[in-house]
């Protein structure tokens, strides 16, 4: 007979003391493997710790063979989540793993070698952005938070027995999956306002959703119990919920009204909001001196240290900087690097069939390139499409061919291309004047050609 919800949280937590702790012999770590149905899919092995989370993580471009096959090699100094497509990995130091898996259906990957038993486990995971058991709606029967609290007992103890049955896992391991499953247990039940929306059972406002989210206040309260400890910031889902954890609509409804984040989680909060804002402008004086106060203001070396390695990647994109040189494709599949343009004034439109910002603004580049088209200025668009053939059939019906390129995001790294529409102007000496170029329908960018021109 099935044990109960709350026995299975307990035993989970009693592994702590029986789990086998996996000994640190070496750093060295081999990951090697095949990728199946990837397509033009970012082929990445990246890490999920903190650092990740502001782009100063580990991560590592795969090449792969005529068989799909790849293998990488690198020193790893703790255990650490990793993501491949969507497969998740707990790799530790020293491990040598080979892998078969699916960007498609993590559920379905085939492992040999170290922690082979682990990435399995992890191949059946939910999907916190479907609204974990929810799956992205299809569990969602009917307008009743009763059988969604079911649902969230019933999959989350049988997460539990898979976790149980693991052999040799390290104690901290299971201490950070047995967190997970009340990450996706609370994700579920706090999903379910959303979904129901969705199928239109209510409409999706914030005094419905805390309307909703009440009827379950004693499952969310209970599955959060002691839940804000540093040591599960190591877990990429826990820093997910952290937004939630601390939203002021929802402890206005009186759930998670007992949860404080720490001192360590207020200054990741205010790390992650610091960046944000470096990637959206880059390093302006403004920014430097909000850096100096946020620096001052930090009790966390590690963050002290994340803040200074942003600041010194930035710095290598001021202005009067050597342009960081990169290749792109034409449709035809041609080599085109950005330093051919030296010897004009250069204008880059980074864009994407699928970014709507960046094709309202293809109308106002259109007309800049046509009002310059006598002067010593290039225009470059570039789009960054992983689906190339949606590229050349949205230039075709639009008609959109003079001097149209391509790149892989992945080789823009060096220009912190976060977000896009981005524009880049330099100079003729092939010197950076800004990487955050005002956009194609401002006055202000007319102004700026003109001064350089």
């Amino acid at each position: 007979m099935r044990s109960n919800f709350s026995i299975y949280f307990l035993l989970v937590a009693t592994l702590l003391s029986i789990a086998c702790a996996k000994p640190k012999q070496q750093l060295t770590t081999v990951i090697s493997g095949k990728l199946i149905n990837w397509g033009n899919a970012e082929k990445i092995l990246r890490a999920e710790d903190i650092k990740s989370d502001f782009g100063l993580g580990q991560s590592f471009i795969l090449t792969t063979d005529e068989n799909d096959r790849f293998t990488v090699t690198f020193d790893l100094e703790e255990a650490t989540y990793f993501s491949l497509g969507r497969n998740k990995l707990f790799i530790q130091p020293g491990d040598q793993l080979d892998m078969e898996v699916d960007y498609r259906d993590p559920e379905v990957g085939v492992f040999q070698g170290d922690g082979a038993e682990i990435q399995a486990y992890l191949g059946g995971v939910a999907f916190p952005k479907s609204g974990s058991y929810l799956q992205g709606g299809t569990n969602v029967k009917g307008p009743e938070m009763a059988p969604i609290i079911a649902l969230a007992k019933e999959k989350t103890e049988e997460r539990a027995e898979a976790l149980m049955q693991l052999g040799a896992v390290s104690q901290e391991f299971i201490k950070l999956e047995e967190m997970r499953l009340r990450l996706d247990y609370l994700n579920t039940i706090l999903s379910f306002p959303i979904y129901g929306s969705f199928k239109n059972y209510w409409e999706n406002t914030e005094d419905k959703k805390a309307e909703i989210l009440l009827a379950a206040k004693k499952e969310l309260d209970s599955a959060s119990n002691g839940i804000m400890k540093d040591e599960y910031m190591k877990h990429p889902n826990f820093r997910d919920m952290l937004l939630t954890f601390s939203d002021g609509q929802i402890k206005t409804s009186g759930i998670f009204t007992d949860l404080k984040m720490t001192d360590f989680m207020k200054e990741y909060d205010a790390l992650g909001a610091f960046i944000s804002e470096l990637e959206l402008g880059g390093l302006t004086s403004s920014m430097q001196a909000k850096a100096d106060v946020f620096m001052n203001e930090q009790h966390s070396t590690e963050y002290q240290e994340m803040v200074q390695l942003k600041l010194n990647e930035y710095q290598a994109l001021e202005k009067g900087q050597p342009a960081i040189d990169v290749t792109f494709k034409t449709v035809d599949d041609a080599p085109v690097s950005l330093s051919q343009f030296k010897g004009k004034l250069t204008y880059v439109d980074l864009w994407a069939t699928w970014c709507g910002p960046c094709i309202d603004e293809l109308p106002a580049f259109e007309k800049l390139r046509n009002d310059y088209a006598d002067q010593n200025i290039n225009f470059v668009p570039v789009s960054i499409d992983t689906d190339l053939n949606a590229w050349k059939k949205y230039l075709q019906k639009h008609n959109l061919t003079e001097n149209e390129l391509v790149i892989n995001r992945l080789d823009l790294a060096d220009y912190k291309v976060i977000t896009i529409p981005r524009y880049l102007l330099i100079d003729k000496d092939f010197k950076i004047i800004t990487v955050f170029a005002p956009k194609p329908s401002s006055e202000e960018l007319r102004k700026l050609i003109d001064q350089y021109l």
